[in-house]
């Protein structure tokens, strides 16, 4: 079963015909794997269930995943999104905030606080740096974790860059859900990076 399959490449392992498009309310990141198939997390206009606590809804049975070989069962989650979610911060004051969502193809769990960087290009000129985010929870789904930071200052027409620089843990775990072990991949540099211009 390859679309289990550490061969899968991370683009293309989930339904093939689920939208990209993050306004869809069946769009790919609101589906993730877990030890009973493909699933869409419950509380979303996808899953036909407005109750979050419930259990996710089964888009896709395949029985005790993590139960088969270590070929064909569930591996490690794999990053298989990134994006901005907070528009983009404003030239000059000191309380900017960026907040964005990483997208595993599996359910996972965190302990601690991991953090991405954000490259900020310095097009102004102005020296502002690079920002480290921090894990402050999960997003739409169980697969999708924000990192933010706040009280920035930001300059206009500085680029700012998701996906050059991988997760690092800072001493917290990101780990399968399914198994409870499996580190969960860290690399976004595999996917396309997304930028955000500071305004004016």
């Amino acid at each position: 079963m390859p679309l289990w399959g550490t061969a899968a490449a991370s683009a293309t392992n989930k339904p093939k015909y689920l939208p990209e498009d993050e306004n869809s309310d069946y769009n790919r990141a609101l589906c993730f794997a877990t030890n009973a198939g493909w699933v869409f997390q419950a509380g979303t206009a996808a899953s036909g269930n407005d109750n979050t606590s419930a259990n996710p809804e089964v888009l896709v049975a395949i029985g005790d995943l993590a139960g088969v070989s270590a070929s064909t069962g569930l591996q490690a989650p794999t990053v298989t999104a990134i994006r901005f979610v907070t528009d983009a911060p404003a030239d000059g004051t000191a309380d900017q905030t960026i907040t964005v969502e990483i997208t595993w193809d599996e359910q996972v769990t965190v302990s601690g606080t991991p953090q991405v960087v954000v490259a900020n290009g310095d097009e102004s000129g102005d020296g502002d740096g690079d920002y480290t985010l921090s894990y402050t929870g999960t997003g739409t789904t169980a697969n999708r974790l924000r990192f933010t930071a706040t009280g920035l200052t930001c300059s206009a027409t500085d680029v700012l860059t998701l996906g050059g620089n991988n997760v690092t843990l800072n001493g917290g775990t990101i780990t399968d859900t399914a198994d409870g072990s499996t580190a969960a991949s860290l690399v976004l540099s595999g996917l396309t990076a997304v930028t955000q211009t500071v305004t004016a």
